[in-house]
């Protein structure tokens, strides 16, 4: 056995290889993940009878020499890896082995090992399922219990144990002492038997009261305590181990570490008190006191950062330095992101947090609203196009924390750049949406607008990703957004669960899929994962699976018999829905059996939203009431949410999911599958697939992820780009997008011009016609119609970029070029650039400047600024002013029609506007059927979905969400404010520019043009048909948020409400939700209150500064505790039985009275 530093280092180090012991460890996962209950499937591979017992002498071996090595003070990372490997050879074997009476040990001794490496995810996810059915002692359960983060019943079990007597000083003589008067001690069976229940008892007592210590430690964040503990356990365990006593010897040495390890990544630890050298933060020592004391009180306590997290959250108080945090997916980057939130909200700033889709928006929206509502703070998200309403206004200036995409604060700030000047700190989620797109060029400009603010050292930026590049691209970039100030980034690799990768393999001559995973170099296998079925007894009767859609749902059913969570990915969006209706068809042929059927209470708002969209016969709902979810970007929002609640909640175990999935959504499962890895005939990017990947396994929940990749056919084809895939480490493309997009221009005019000489090129660009489409001899057809497209595209996108980045500063056209040199330092464009030849840089910033100067030869200075807040190109921008004077006409007659309730003249005028404004690029929509405007009309005036006249409810939805719900408010929002830039301020007659209201754009969005009905729509009530119907009943007139909250705590609308038809059959349960104090996702937020109250002393006085327990619920209320849970008190107070915040008592030396805090809701005190 090894006894110094470098031999337990030596053996850990290599014990640790993969190869070790021929791949020992390999060949039991590779087992573990075709095991059910200890069996291998028939024609399985076979494994070693010994490979179980080798594992668990393995493992049991490694954590040994971990815990050694700490003990002779060895380096931790060394012994994080040794606890790994252990864990994981001592999971391979109970994860899915035989029950036997040492499985429930061995679960538990593995679990400690996972925590021991900082694994407490995975620790938690081993333990959790098989707790209750557990035959644990009470210490081996309180210790599973803390590593499930159940500290509420660990208290429980504390109190229920010392209340119990059994460990009492009484008791334990109870039992001895009729033991010393009988026989001779040594030949005294009873006696030994006596002295060892005595002894286990005793010892029962000081682990229980170490882990008292330790909950009073992690309460009050004194780690004085957790020494205290740590000295019993150490006594505990030199008496376990000189009696021998196996189990509590292992108990008391896991835990030792265990609640080490608890504290020095707790939050109490972690979180630095102060900002830099001692500055004070405004009010983080109270929030930062709230934000711990909530999170700890939740269903399962957080308590602790992931390995991941540790190094950004010693920074978040460093306000003045930006940051780029590149974290894998699922590995804590939203924590990181609230940590710098809670600091922000600290120093009295407020919050913009950025997502690139309103998907995104609305379950970020939900997460902060969660951890930030309990601190009293607001939250907000901005939804609808690209336009600002007057409520998106009132959101952005008085919420603490707002969700945003980037073009709808983009076009806020246009208008109105002090929106943002309160703002102490922005957040980029997947903020690596850098590159060639409009979508991107449009970000990359609008990120180094907000860099070259006058107050930009005044807010911090903080930018979130999974897939970063690593190199120059990195590099750049992180510079860019830091001002190249030291150590901006921070990337880690680490992830809370495995990942594994398989393919399930179609035979088609044998009509059998076989399940092939990778472990390691182990290629375990299950021959007939999936067995063809064929719907009638003939010989000639197909066969299913009969496509790759086939075979993927095959799969899913699969892995949910073998009670498994499943994600399907789609790279096509369009698959989504045939996969929803193929599932249908298949469970009509009976080849899908009813596996998974949800409790219909569970998801009777999903149903009654998604009727009233999809109508009640949909695939979609017929999906979810099998429990298979179906998400894509287009979803209705109120149903989308409802879903995702559903998700989030466990309710359904199989998602099929569109390339949203890629973008940043939460969508999370044990096991992803690929419907396929072309889109539009390319391979997805690897960065993508990074991304997507990461959902397989969620932490707590799951130990690993499995990705599986169904191949019915094309198996070369497809096997060789999933290798390719699985094995690239790239990250996503970082290239500066105004580079791209200048290259590309620039490239096919030199294709144009037919040479390489730069003075050619110059001269040509600063030509007139250079920004005419380029023609290319000799291209080919499909070439030059591609290019023909782009031009355009590009074109307005540099424009876009142009403008937004000169803003509505008065530029002259003989100052331009001079400005844009100063507008474009330190940007990322000018960095990549320095990496480039003087050639190139000289091509792309003359480029620039050419198209800038066309730009202002073409324009006015109004028409410039009508452009800029339109945030549109030149080409757009002019056939805007050539159509202003009508559809500003139009726009104004709207606005006013929809206020005076004129429904007649309130469709028509927008129908007319709509009709300009989709035959303008970028408001035109992709595809228009023959009669929107039919739609559009019954749209507006509310009428059901079905009735709209579309012949599919799904192309209905998809012409609202884009044409109606977006290009149409944009184009509305654009004509607005372009017409506020021309406004003349000595000219009184009634103008767009000078009407207030813009409820048309409202009626737009949500479909009705009752102003009421709308706002209780954006506010949140998931019914269209309710809300019109609640409006129309009770005569609501209100039109803003506070009459609104009048209306609805009025006398006449709580009756309404009591009616189970109103506002109608469908929605009543939706309108209980929505005026539920929850609705709007609200909480009594918590403060700390101090009380102070009469206490009688069971002897003296506690002495001064004494940490205390006070027991504020169940039959205890009242009793004082000290820290190792010795009863030495009462306070008499009226404590709330349900309080459900953290008490903390220190001793005064008063003789008769005491003080405490309490952090929670204002409910710890019974009226």
């Amino acid at each position: 056995m090894a006894a110094t530093l470098e031999e337990l280092r030596s053996n850990i180090q290599e014990a640790v290889q993969p190869g070790y012991r021929q791949q020992l460890l390999a060949r039991g996962q590779a087992r573990g993940m075709i095991w059910q209950a200890g069996l291998l499937p028939i024609d399985a591979p076979g494994f070693s009878p010994q490979l179980s017992e080798d594992l668990l002498s393995f493992g049991y071996s490694l954590l040994l020499h971990g815990l050694r090595y700490l003990d002779l003070g060895g380096d931790f990372p060394t012994a994080r890896v040794a606890f790994e490997v252990a864990a994981e050879s001592i999971e391979a074997v109970i994860a899915r082995g035989e029950r036997n009476e040492s499985r429930d040990f061995h679960r538990l001794i593995a679990g400690s090992a996972y925590h021991l490496g900082r694994f407490s995810a995975r620790a938690y996810s081993l333990l959790h399922s098989s707790l209750v059915e557990a035959n644990f002692s009470v210490v081996e359960r309180c210790l599973a219990m803390l590593i499930l983060r159940d500290l509420s019943g660990v208290s429980r079990a504390i109190t229920n144990w010392f209340e119990s007597g059994v460990g009492s000083d009484v008791n334990l003589m109870a039992q001895i002492e009729p033991l010393f008067g009988a026989d001779d001690p040594g030949t005294n069976s009873r006696y030994d038997e006596g002295v060892v229940e005595a002894l286990l008892l005793g010892l029962e007592g000081n682990f229980l009261s170490a882990l008292s210590q330790t909950l009073l430690a992690l309460e009050r964040g004194e780690q004085g305590l957790i020494a205290q503990a740590q000295e019993r356990l150490k006594r505990g365990l030199s008496v376990a181990g000189e009696m021998n006593f196996v189990s509590q010897w292992w108990v008391h040495r896991l835990a030792l570490y265990i609640v080490d390890g608890l504290w020095t990544s707790s939050f109490h630890a972690i979180l630095p008190m102060q900002g830099p050298n001692g500055t004070e933060v405004g009010d983080w020592a109270a929030l930062r006191k709230q934000f711990i004391a909530s999170l700890m009180c939740r269903n399962r306590s957080e308590i602790e950062l992931w390995p991941s997290q540790v190094d950004a959250a010693k920074r978040v108080l460093e306000l003045d330095r930006n940051l780029v945090l590149s974290l894998p997916t699922s590995a804590g980057k939203t924590r990181i992101a609230e940590l710098c939130i809670l600091a922000c909200l600290a120093a009295e700033k407020r919050v913009v947090f950025v997502t690139p889709l309103r998907a995104l928006s609305a379950q970020t929206e939900v997460s902060l609203r969660r951890t930030f509502g309990a601190l009293g703070k607001t939250v907000s998200s901005l939804y609808g196009s690209i336009g600002v309403s007057g409520s998106d206004v009132d959101t952005l200036k008085s919420r603490d924390i707002v969700v945003s995409t980037p073009e709808k604060l983009d076009f806020a700030l246009r208008s109105d750049p002090t929106l943002l000047d309160d703002v102490g700190l922005v957040v980029l989620d997947e903020g690596h949406m850098i590159g060639l797109g409009e979508r991107e060029v449009r970000y990359e400009a609008q990120i180094q607008r907000l860099l070259r603010r006058p107050d930009a050292a005044s807010r911090r930026i903080v930018c979130l990703s999974a897939i970063l590049p690593e190199g120059e691209q990195l590099a750049d970039f992180t510079a860019w957004l830091t001002s190249d100030r030291p150590e901006g980034l921070i990337k880690n690799s680490w992830r809370p669960t495995r990942l594994r990768f398989g393919e399930v393999d179609w035979n088609a001559k044998t009509k059998i899929a076989q399940l092939n995973i990778v472990v390691g170099d182990e290629r375990p296998c299950v021959p007939k994962y999936v067995i063809g079925k064929r719907v009638s007894k003939r010989a000639n009767a197909k066969v299913y699976p009969a496509s790759q859609t086939d075979l993927c749902i095959f799969t899913a059913w699969r892995l949910i018999e073998d009670g498994q969570s499943v994600l399907v990915f789609c790279p096509l969006r369009v698959s989504v829905k045939a996969f929803a209706k193929r599932i249908m068809e298949l469970t009509d042929l009976g080849l899908l059996p009813p596996i998974m059927t949800p409790p219909p209470t569970a998801i009777a708002s999903a149903l009654t939203v998604g009727a009233e969209w999809f109508g009640a016969d949909h695939p979609i709902l017929s999906c979810l009431r099998m429990g298979v979810a179906v998400h894509h970007g287009e979803l209705p929002r109120d149903f989308r949410k409802e879903v995702e609640r559903l998700l989030r909640d466990g309710i359904l175990r199989l998602t099929i999911s569109s390339p949203t999935l890629a973008q940043g959504l939460n969508l999370a499962a044990t096991c992803l599958i690929f419907h396929g890895h072309f889109r539009n005939r390319k391979a997805i990017e690897e960065s993508e697939f990074r991304n997507v990947v990461g959902r397989a396994g969620r932490a707590y929940v799951d130990i690993e992820g499995l990705v599986l990749y169904p191949m019915f056919d094309d198996h070369l084809k497809r096997r060789a780009v999933w290798k390719a895939l699985i094995k690239s480490e790239k990250g996503r493309e970082m290239e500066s997008g105004l580079f791209s997009l200048l290259a590309w221009l620039l490239g096919r005019m030199a294709k144009r011009l037919g040479t390489a000489d730069l003075n050619a090129l110059l001269a040509y660009v600063a030509g007139q016609g250079a920004w005419d489409f380029p023609v290319v001899l000799g291209e080919s057809t499909g070439e030059a119609a591609a290019a023909i497209d782009e031009w355009p595209r590009h074109l307005t996108s540099l424009d876009t970029a142009i403008f937004s980045l000169l803003g509505d500063s008065q530029v002259t056209e003989d100052t331009v070029e001079a400005k844009i040199d100063e507008v474009l330092s330190s940007s990322l464009l000018l960095r990549r650039l320095a990496r480039k030849s003087e050639k190139v840089q000289t091509e792309v910033l003359a480029g620039l400047k050419a198209r800038a100067k066309f730009i202002w030869a073409s324009s006015t200075a109004i028409q410039r600024r009508g452009y800029f807040l339109a945030g549109v190109g030149l080409e757009t921008g002019r056939k805007l002013d050539e159509k202003a004077a009508e559809l500003e006409l139009l726009l104004l007659g709207a606005n006013v029609s929809v206020d005076v309730q004129d429904a007649d003249q309130a469709v028509q005028s927008i129908v007319k506007f709509a009709e300009i404004a989709f035959g303008i690029t970028p408001f035109k929509p992709k595809t228009l059927p023959g009669d929107w405007r039919q739609i559009l009309e019954k749209w507006l005036r509310g009428a059901p979905i079905a009735e709209l006249g579309a012949e599919d409810a799904d192309d209905a939805i998809t012409l609202i969400e884009h044409a109606f719900v977006y290009n149409l408010p944009w184009a509305m929002e654009a004509v607005r404010v372009r017409a506020e830039a021309h406004k003349d301020p000595f000219d009184e007659v009634a103008s767009l520019a000078s009407y207030g209201n813009a409820n048309a754009v409202a009626a737009v969005e949500t479909g009705t043009l009752s102003v009421p009905a709308a706002m209780l729509i954006k506010q949140g009530f998931a019914s269209r048909l309710g809300a019109i119907n609640a409006v129309a009943t009770t005569g609501a007139t209100f039109d803003n948020a506070a009459e609104m909250r009048a209306w609805l705590a009025s006398a006449p609308v709580r009756l309404w409400g009591e009616l189970l038809t109103w506002p109608t059959a469908e929605s009543h349960e939706l309108w209980k939700d929505f005026i539920a104090p929850h609705g709007a996702g609200s909480s009594a937020p918590w403060t700390a209150m101090a009380y102070t109250g009469q206490v009688k002393w069971h002897s003296v006085p506690m002495p001064p500064g004494a940490p205390l327990r006070i027991a504020a619920s169940g039959p205890s209320a009242g009793l004082i505790f000290t820290s190792d849970y010795k009863e030495v008190g009462r306070v008499s107070y009226p404590f709330n039985q349900n309080a459900i915040g953290l008490t903390l008592a220190t001793a005064t030396g008063d003789i008769d009275k005491i003080r405490f805090e309490y952090i929670g809701p204002n409910d710890l005190i019974v009226n």
